[in-house]
């Protein structure tokens, strides 16, 4: 295995265990179906600077082994198939080319299908409360996904963007 290869294994494993912490452990908003947390940055981490199979495994395995450690309810598997796709997505668009355009682009893309189609779907799925729940609380998602929507934006454009002194920190010291 090249160097660099297991360089980027470990580090996924490190932004695993950070997505976990994230997610689960540090203080949060949570309302019945809607969550604040600052997970995603390590989803997006990993679609700027890992590629696409490594954000697929920080979105993936971070949601399963969150789910395992500090369950929210019960396990449902499509939402950690939501969470590989939003890792799909980010590092598609995102990948060594991250621009406020490409990151408003993939965060909308991610937050129209994913959360508030999929999400809601599988809310819906869980409760089984049918089409008529599903409308219900699609309905009542769109305010927070339109706020969370602009506080990923904002997020990733100030950390990932090729301008962010952050950016031109974490290039100087990862390998090539």
């Amino acid at each position: 295995m090249k160097k660099n290869q297991l360089f980027k294994i470990i580090l996924t494993a490190v932004l695993v265990a950070l997505n976990v912490i994230l997610e689960r452990f540090m203080p949060s908003y949570s309302v019945w179906n809607n969550n604040i947390s600052f997970g995603f940055i390590t989803v997006a981490f990993s679609a700027c600077y890992l590629g696409i199979p490594y954000a697929i495994a920080v979105g993936g395995l971070g949601d399963l082994i969150g789910a395992v450690i500090k369950p929210f309810g019960p396990y449902f598997v499509g939402y950690t198939i939501t969470n590989m796709l939003v890792g799909f997505i980010l590092a598609i668009f995102l990948y060594k080319k991250a621009t406020v355009l490409r990151i408003s682009i993939a965060t909308v893309i991610n937050k129209v299908v994913c959360s508030l189609l999929l999400n809601t779907i599988f809310i819906s799925v869980l409760y089984r409360g049918g089409i008529a729940a599903f409308w219900v609380v699609f309905v009542s998602r769109i305010p927070f996904v339109a706020l969370m929507t602009a506080v990923e934006i904002i997020t990733i454009s100030l950390l990932f963007t090729q301008k962010s002194k952050v950016n031109k920190l974490i290039l100087k010291n990862l390998p090539n």
